[in-house]
């Protein structure tokens, strides 16, 4: 099973996919599963859930990214929204506490709100080491060196806001086609990760609609 565990749809501010558009052009590429994770939102897994629900041999996986006071998480596996802005250890203890899993995303990238500052103690399950968004993958590199030292998951995910970029990065895993499957292998770090950077005029693309939006 080939997935795409971080992905970003209307519902962030920073993206124009549909969840709709996600999925149609997920399982077009070949993606066996997803999770559209929103930024402080579960409305895009929602959605994306609602509308795969008819095809086979596919999987949304309810998700969202989580903005705490040093940094974000993404939880998967949640039945709700998780309060934002807590602190990274409440956090991390909310996810649990509804069955789901605590990912720590681009955990080295500061300006993108990684945990740099306490992801060397925090309970996370586990971590994405190759993230599609990169220039030299330095970051990348350093969190596959922390996930090694301290024995956790890895995941290769994305993080798209546009649709050419979902499935730049993806984790590689053995399990059936249910939510509970997937959270039980990538609990178990018998993952792959592999992929390469988002395209350069996506990024830029990206960067200069934000800029935009906060002229706005």
């Amino acid at each position: 099973m080939i997935i795409d565990p971080h992905i970003h749809s209307i519902y962030s501010t920073d993206s124009r996919m549909s969840p709709k558009e996600i999925v149609k052009y997920s399982m077009k590429i070949g993606l066996d599963a997803i999770a559209i994770a929103d930024h402080n939102s579960i409305k895009g897994s929602i959605r994306g859930i609602e509308y795969s629900k008819d095809f086979d041999n596919f999987i949304v996986i309810p998700a969202m990214e989580v903005s705490t006071r040093k940094g974000h998480i993404v939880a998967i596996g949640i039945k709700e929204e998780i309060t934002s802005y807590m602190s990274p250890e409440d956090t991390v203890e909310a996810i649990k506490d509804m069955g789901g899993i605590a990912i720590a995303p681009h955990p080295f990238v500061r300006y993108r709100e990684g945990l740099c500052d306490v992801i060397k103690d925090l309970d996370v399950d586990a971590v994405e080491t190759l993230n599609s968004r990169y220039i030299f993958g330095y970051s990348n590199w350093r969190a596959k060196k922390l996930a090694e030292e301290r024995g956790l998951p890895q995941l290769g995910a994305s993080d798209a806001h546009f649709l050419g970029a979902i499935g730049s990065c993806v984790t590689e895993l053995e399990a059936d086609f249910s939510l509970e499957s997937i959270i039980d292998v990538i609990l178990s770090g018998k993952t792959n990760v592999f992929g390469d950077r988002t395209p350069l005029p996506l990024i830029l693309k990206e960067v200069i609609n934000k800029k935009i939006k906060k002229m706005q």
